[in-house]
């Protein structure tokens, strides 16, 4: 399915005379930990494997409904495996005992986890060994598989409390180059500004879906349809928008120095939107299927929530972000 196969819509009266609003949900979303790409486990090239799994998914998008890739970069408290303290199984319950040590205090917190096959679901006690930053099994025999310590406590869902502080957002087309290739103004300004002693830095890449509402409760017509179907804001200039919205939204320090450049243009933006194509607000809705701490995201404006909605609108004193989702044009809320 190729982006704009709905294009004919857009020489339909009922459709382009209508008031609308767009709608903008997180679609899907992948992160990868910045300490594997300098510092990378012995005989192994996670950058290279990174970018090719980004390339890969770069072509799937472009053969289907194009889209620009929306990035994160954020940070965590750092987290450890205690190697003075060896893996261990309770004594009774079969429960994979694991100690870690968070932050620069190196806090030493006990976890434990309730080992299953995948297959039986039985309950199963591999073998097990952990590096500061990695853990492996040996399971089923002969078979080693490895899991960076982030990685496996958000897979098990296990909980320490810990938010992911958002430090800048970008776009691009070529996920596998940027930021990836770590000559980024704000990868470097993030990892001077914050103490790395503390913390660990992410790169999260995301991929979102925009709705185009049209209709009013009177008419006969109405309309929710992906504007990558019917492509009536070409995808780098949707890409850009929904970036400059998010940039307002977290409004982080790194990104103040542009600030005052990025909220004219997003005011542009709006303003252009609003006379051409009758789209009058912008929401959100950012959260992921499985809730996870590694989403649960925040900034010096926003607080910490695994779910953020809000809305972007045009208002006496230009752009404005206004909390929660608008009214549908249905008179629903989504």
């Amino acid at each position: 399915m190729s982006r704009g196969i709905f294009d004919f819509m857009l020489n339909q009266p009922a459709y382009t005379d209508a008031e609308k609003r767009w709608h903008v949900e997180l679609d899907q979303s992948s992160y990868f930990w910045y300490e594997l790409l300098v510092h990378p486990p012995e005989g192994f090239d996670t950058k290279q494997h990174i970018a090719n799994f980004l390339k890969r998914l770069k072509q799937t998008v472009e053969t289907q409904l194009d889209k620009r890739f929306i990035y994160f970069l954020g940070s965590r408290t750092k987290l450890r495996f205690c190697t003075s303290r060896k893996p261990q199984y309770s004594l009774f319950g079969k429960e994979l005992i694991l100690h870690v040590e968070v932050g620069a205090s190196r806090k030493l917190v006990k976890t434990t986890t309730m080992m299953r096959d995948d297959a039986s679901g039985a309950r199963i006690t591999p073998p097990v060994e952990v590096s500061d930053r990695f853990i492996t099994f040996e399971h089923p025999p002969g078979h080693r598989v490895s899991y960076s310590i982030h990685d496996y406590f958000d897979m098990v869902g296990i909980k320490f409390g810990i938010d992911t502080e958002i430090h800048y957002v970008g776009y691009t087309k070529n996920p596998d180059d940027r930021p990836l290739n770590r000559a980024h103004r704000g990868l470097a300004d993030m990892l001077y500004k914050v103490p790395s002693a503390e913390h660990d830095f992410f790169i999260f890449y995301n991929l979102f879906k925009v709705l185009a509402i049209a209709g009013t409760s009177s008419s006969a017509f109405n309309f929710v349809v992906a504007n990558s179907m019917i492509d009536e804001v070409r995808v780098d200039e949707e890409g850009r928008i929904i970036e400059k919205v998010l940039i307002k939204y977290f409004s982080t320090e790194i990104q103040e120095l542009n600030k005052s450049s990025e909220g004219g243009e997003l005011e542009n933006t709006l303003a252009q939107l609003g006379s051409k194509n009758k789209i009058g607000s912008i929401s959100f809705n950012i959260e992921v299927e499985r809730p996870s701490e590694m989403y649960r995201f925040y900034s010096r404006a926003v607080a910490a929530s695994d779910r953020h909605t809000f809305t972007c609108k045009m208002g006496d004193n230009g752009a404005e972000i206004v909390p929660g989702l608008t009214t549908s044009i249905f008179g629903e809320t989504l």
